[in-house]
């Protein structure tokens, strides 16, 4: 990869995981101001592309290279409006976490680049994803049935997203990012605490990129579900091609005032994970997630098996 030094450079990169609250950042930045991002398309995945466009055998795969900055040009396209030489410029790409090459060709690009890592409880997080490509209809298997064919669809080739398996997973990931830029250029946020009552994780957060975020609850991004009714509008916001086609031209701050009207007068439906699952994944993630602990030097403070849903669970 070769990089032009004409344009404005991302120096802040917003790398995963998916699911974990990226849009809501995303939409606090922008709110926010003192940093500059991308605005018809919030993620780019130029610095994991390669890898992506390799794995494309899911349903709806083949709709992804569309999504995709595969090479510097169209990647800076994105930050055209953005002045060379602005302080603060993010790019928010959620794929960029779990792709080890990815941490390289950032720093790279951005020897100093400042890293955010968003991460949720696991069990909340990977279900999050079920309940993506469900309401895409991309994925219509109950969830237990399609988590046990995570690793067989790896090895067919499906998309990142549909490996809900290792979406789990995050200690060895952060670490690796800890190892490429220190930890004095990475903060992981925990998803739970960002958008909790207490507005301190945000204005740690603020200080770090250089913005000044609000106090006050952050906006809630991506909810997904399908819709309930039969109507032409439900129709539409069922209509993933056309909800593909609506992100290439309309800022994201005025495809969420969009969204809110239609989702207020639209009836939408959504599964609801079995407790027994939860619990299952909870084991199932428990060592990593003490690991991630040792890691990061604090507590997360996800559930554990046993315990009830949250109201985050809930908002997948």
């Amino acid at each position: 990869m070769t990089y032009s030094e004409n344009v404005a450079r991302p120096n802040i990169f917003v790398v995963g995981d998916a699911k974990c609250g990226t849009s809501t950042l995303y939409r606090m930045i922008q709110l926010a101001g003192g940093i500059e991002t991308s605005l018809l398309r919030k993620e780019q995945h130029y610095f994991s592309a390669p890898e992506i466009l390799a794995n494309l055998a899911g349903p709806g795969d083949s709709a992804i290279p569309d999504r995709i900055a595969r090479d510097e040009a169209s990647y800076l396209a994105a930050f055209a409006h953005v002045r060379a030489g602005t302080r603060n410029v993010a790019d928010v790409s959620p794929s960029y976490l779990k792709n080890r090459d990815a941490a390289a060709r950032i720093r790279a690009f951005a020897p100093d680049a400042r890293i955010v890592v968003m991460l949720r409880d696991p069990a909340a997080k990977v279900f999050s994803q079920y309940v993506h490509l469900w309401s895409t209809r991309q994925e219509d298997l109950p969830f237990a049935e399609a988590f046990a064919l995570s690793a067989e669809r790896r090895r067919a080739g499906f998309s990142s997203m549909f490996d809900y398996e290792a979406g789990g997973y995050y200690a060895d990931a952060v670490q690796h990012y800890f190892d490429v830029f220190g930890r004095n250029r990475v903060r992981v946020e925990i998803f739970e605490q960002l958008l909790g009552a207490d507005p301190g994780p945000r204005r740690a957060l603020g200080a770090f990129l250089g913005a000044c975020f609000d106090d006050g609850p952050p906006p809630r991004m991506n909810v997904g579900g399908r819709a309930k009714d039969g109507s032409l509008i439900g129709a539409l916001v069922d209509n993933a091609a056309l909800r593909a086609r609506v992100k290439g031209y309309l800022p994201l701050a005025l495809r969420s005032r969009l969204g809110e009207k239609i989702r207020a007068a639209v009836k939408t439906e959504k599964p609801v994970m079995a407790p027994e699952m939860r619990d299952a994944l909870r084991r199932l993630y428990a060592d990593d997630a003490h690991r991630l602990e040792a890691i990061i030097g604090r507590a997360t403070g996800w559930p554990t098996a046993g315990l009830p849903e949250t109201p985050l669970d809930r908002a997948a």
